[in-house]
């Protein structure tokens, strides 16, 4: 039977990965700083996942692939029970997964363990951080040839953190092994990789988190250059190479700040206030742009009490404000919704938003 070609439509499919798109194209932006992400290498890019710039956009089909990772999981601790394995994939004190945080970043950073093994043929007794991935054949086939820290350091930099929370939580019962264990979708081969607590490195990314938390503004990217190659299949490359502004969150926002202190606290110097996580999704009509980013667009020139005053290039000016306290300043959220940013100048809207209490969306 000859292949469909790509051009037809399939109602099925297109039904099956429009059902994913929908439920879990859904799903909330995490409110912390994940683990399973810290090892990659631009500091900005954690920053503004951190700081929710931008919501997270999968098509359908992607999120589909996401879920088959997740039905591997039950499959492998099958087959490690099946060889003898103890497999812990919760923890017996809580009946939850195996969840850390850390506490010297505010509890800001955390992250989620597949769960704890022992009985492993190479070390019976010793218990090992459990880690399940799925990968192409290509890039199986590299984890084969350079090893996990190599071929996919942000694995390893997970593990490392798993290990270092294990032996804080369980202390000498703590793991210093991790078992890796990645499955090729394309032949179901099977690698593993058993790694070491590495505690100097571990104690690095606990730093490294810690930096990327209390930056008041985006720390130095990994490159300036558009077309570099971990700059072009970024999710962040329209905000910090183009013009495109991060979503108006509490967390963009210059009155707020993450605590080092507390659980997980955001506090609002404007409100005088902790916010709750749906109030920072939310935001508020006191927002500022943290100034910094906005300067692809325009740079601050002077303030106007609460309200931060931007210059274009061309000498223009437009202010972010609150429109109720003066009708003539710009809501974050309109600045942020203007396609066309030469509206946020233009003197006829301007006097339409001023003459109806209208505003930009």
């Amino acid at each position: 039977m000859a292949a469909v070609p790509a051009s037809v439509v399939d109602p099925v499919a297109d039904a099956i990965f429009a059902h994913y798109k929908a439920k879990y194209g859904a799903e909330l932006q995490r409110p912390y700083l994940g683990a399973s992400a810290i090892g990659k290498p631009c500091l900005r890019q954690h920053w503004y996942s951190f700081r929710w710039s931008k919501p997270a956009e999968f098509s359908g089909r992607l999120y589909r692939v996401f879920q088959s990772g997740h039905l591997q999981e039950p499959r492998v601790y099958a087959d490690l029970r099946a060889i003898g394995c103890k497999v812990y994939d919760a923890n017996p004190a809580t009946g939850q997964q195996f969840g850390w945080s850390e506490p010297s970043t505010g509890y800001h950073f955390r992250g989620n363990a597949d769960g704890i093994v022992t009985g492993l043929p190479q070390a019976p007794s010793t218990p090992h951080i459990l880690e399940i991935k799925t990968a192409s054949d290509k890039y199986f086939r590299e984890m084969q040839k350079s090893g996990v820290k190599q071929a996919k350091p942000e694995h390893w930099a997970q593990m490392q953190s798993y290990m270092h929370w294990s032996i804080a939580e369980f202390g000498k019962n703590g793991c210093t092994r991790a078992i890796y264990i990645v499955v090729n979708k394309d032949n179901d081969d099977i690698y593993t990789e058993r790694l070491e607590y590495d505690a100097k490195a571990a104690q690095e990314i606990v730093d490294k988190a810690l930096a990327i938390i209390t930056a008041a503004e985006p720390p130095v990217g990994i490159s300036t250059d558009p077309t570099w190659y971990e700059c072009k299949f970024c999710d962040y490359h329209s905000i910090c190479h183009g013009e495109k502004l991060p979503t108006p969150t509490c967390r963009s926002c210059a009155h707020v700040t993450p605590e080092l202190t507390g659980k997980a606290v955001w506090s609002c110097a404007s409100h005088q206030t902790e916010l709750t996580v749906d109030q920072q999704r939310k935001g508020c009509e006191n927002h500022r742009y943290i100034p910094i980013l906005l300067t692809r667009l325009a740079k601050p020139v002077d303030v106007d009490g609460d309200a931060v005053v931007y210059q274009l290039d061309d000498g223009q000016q437009f202010t972010n404000g609150d429109p109720k306290v003066n009708p003539k300043h710009l809501a974050s959220t309109e600045i942020h919704a203007a396609k066309d940013k030469a509206v946020l100048v233009h003197e006829d809207v301007m006097k339409i938003r001023v003459k109806y209490d209208g505003r930009i969306v």
